[in-house]
């Protein structure tokens, strides 16, 4: 019983998450010199969706998400939901034909998607707007917020893998619980 309460929990429990991720890093983050150093944490969360839930729950929580992270800037309308659901598409696609085996690599093809993020971010608003008076600044600064997204996904992508697991979200938990009540062999 207890199980599938904190199972049903997860969802809900992680939207609260990142509502309180996304008002601290747009307080914390917003003063000059700290503005370069923000990570996204919409970002690290649709990843881990897009790599650990599946089809359905992940892309609807990903547009929460993206929405959650629009409400808090002061971009374009619409522009949030797009880029994000792209990446979210793309890494999903990508992890059907690669194989990503552990952590480590979530960190690698979060970089990865941090620079896409930010290559659509300024492709979107081209296409809004017909300017790119924006370039010079996204390719500027295009490493260092992807070190930044690689350095704190280290630390947010296990915190998720032990929240999934406390939750009973993480398909090993479900199966060690599942053999752990399985007294079939014990003589009963």
């Amino acid at each position: 019983m207890t199980r599938m309460i904190l199972r049903a929990f997860n969802t809900p429990l992680l939207i609260l998450l990142v509502i309180l991720a996304v008002s601290l890093q747009s307080s914390l983050f917003s003063s000059w010199p700290f503005s370069y150093f923000q990570p996204d944490a919409v970002l690290l969360v649709v990843v881990w969706c897009a790599l650990r839930r599946n089809f359905l729950e992940g892309g609807i929580l990903t547009l929460i998400f993206a929405n959650l992270g629009e409400i808090h800037s002061a971009a374009p309308q619409g522009v949030f939901l797009i880029t994000y659901m792209i990446i979210y598409l793309s890494v999903r696609g990508s992890s059907r034909f690669l194989v990503i085996p552990t952590l480590m690599h979530y960190t690698l093809l979060t970089m990865a998607s941090s620079m896409a993020l930010r290559l659509l971010n300024l492709f979107v608003l081209y296409l809004l707007t017909g300017s790119a008076s924006g370039w010079k600044h996204v390719f500027t600064f295009l490493p260092l917020g992807a070190a930044i997204e690689g350095f704190f996904s280290i630390w947010i992508f296990n915190w998720l893998e032990k929240f999934d697991w406390i939750t009973f979200k993480h398909f090993k938990a479900d199966r060690v619980m599942d053999e752990d009540l399985n007294l079939e062999y014990e003589g009963f």
